[in-house]
């Protein structure tokens, strides 16, 4: 397979492990690096020195002075239309951390600019989907093990310190951390959410500015209902990062407990569905399906078109949250349809 030629445009938190994987993976060359901090260029040279790959202040020199396919979008998200805007209008791919955006305005900006030149690979990394026990739970709910779904449970627990920007948005856990588990429900049902009324609060312990815990509820295409609870600052029992979910059917339950894949029967008989594992956060495998998507001259699993769904879901959660009443999914969704034309 042909590597991929790329220029990564961020170097914090999470840029640093995109860099590791680009620099490792069979997929992908890193022939450049763009950041406007000079810690950061010192940083990555530190590690990456030898390598001689160049380091730059700014994107636009970067894509006057090194030629790549793609373009890695690795800092926060309110720079994510700034960035994507100018690497579209260069004719090329864009590999972007989540979220999309930082509002559903500069998502649908970015869309329109897509929307010029389709052909163009746009995928937004919600590795979350690529994991193996996501995956077995998609493939046990295709099978029809536990019948008609008609409603289910979806729970998050962590305590998690990142400091810095995440800590200082209005909602955290929506926008940053229930967005992945947004788009797990969306992905294993196969079904948009089609109304939404969500509560957003802050513990007093809770070290972030905004609201770091969530309560609602979600429904789905065929009157499928979720109940969410999600927290970035819990102590204790905690959950693993894809949460813990309960899918309720006529036949019986089907579980994700602890990242393990459980099916009780109407006899309440439980017992584990064996899937084959393998140590992921999914970014290898996300990688390696935009890569493949560019070559093979397809849509990737997790495309702009589909996952600014993703996105549309999550702003109206946040709605929901400051106006406290149900909100139409379709309201957003209508959004998308006239970009289209």
């Amino acid at each position: 397979m042909a590597k991929i030629a790329f220029l990564q445009v961020g170097y914090g938190l999470f840029g640093e492990g995109w860099t590791d994987l680009l620099v490792r993976s069979p997929y992908s060359e890193l022939r450049g690096l763009v950041d406007v901090t000079k810690e950061a260029r010192e940083r990555f040279q530190s590690r990456f020195g030898d390598r001689d790959i160049p380091t730059f202040a700014n994107l636009e020199e970067a894509l006057q002075k090194v030629q790549v396919q793609a373009v890695l979008i690795a800092v926060p998200n309110r720079f994510h239309r700034e960035v994507a805007e100018k690497t579209l209008t260069a004719n090329l791919h864009v590999l972007s951390e989540k979220p999309l955006a930082d509002t559903f305005e500069n998502a649908l900006a970015i869309y329109r600019v897509w929307r010029q030149n389709p052909k163009l690979v746009y995928m937004v990394s919600q590795n979350y989907r690529f994991k193996p026990e996501i995956q077995a739970l998609k493939r046990a709910l295709d099978e029809g093990i536990c019948g008609q779904i008609s409603y289910g449970t979806y729970t998050f627990h962590k305590a998690w310190r990142f400091g810095g920007w995440r800590e200082e948005m209005e909602y955290p856990l929506l926008e940053d951390m229930s967005i992945h588990h947004f788009d797990i429900l969306r992905f294993v049902l196969g079904k948009e959410a089609e109304w939404i009324v969500m509560e957003g609060f802050n513990p007093p312990w809770s070290w972030f500015r905004g609201n770091a815990a969530a309560t609602g509820n979600l429904l789905f295409e065929g009157g499928i209902r979720i109940n969410y609870f999600g927290s970035w600052v819990s102590f204790g029992q905690t959950t693993p990062w894809n949460g813990n979910i309960h899918l309720f059917g006529d036949q019986g339950t089907l579980s994700l407990e602890n990242d393990l894949l459980f099916f009780t029967n109407r006899e309440g008989k439980k017992e584990g569905l064996p899937f084959q594992r393998y140590e992921t956060d999914g970014r290898i495998q996300a990688l390696q399906e935009f890569c493949s998507s560019i070559l093979e001259n397809r849509a990737p699993l997790t495309s702009l078109a589909d996952n600014i769904r993703t996105f549309a879901l999550t702003c109206a959660t946040v709605e929901s949250a400051k106006k406290k009443t149900w909100i139409r999914v379709n309201e957003f969704m209508q959004k998308i349809s006239e970009e289209r034309g």
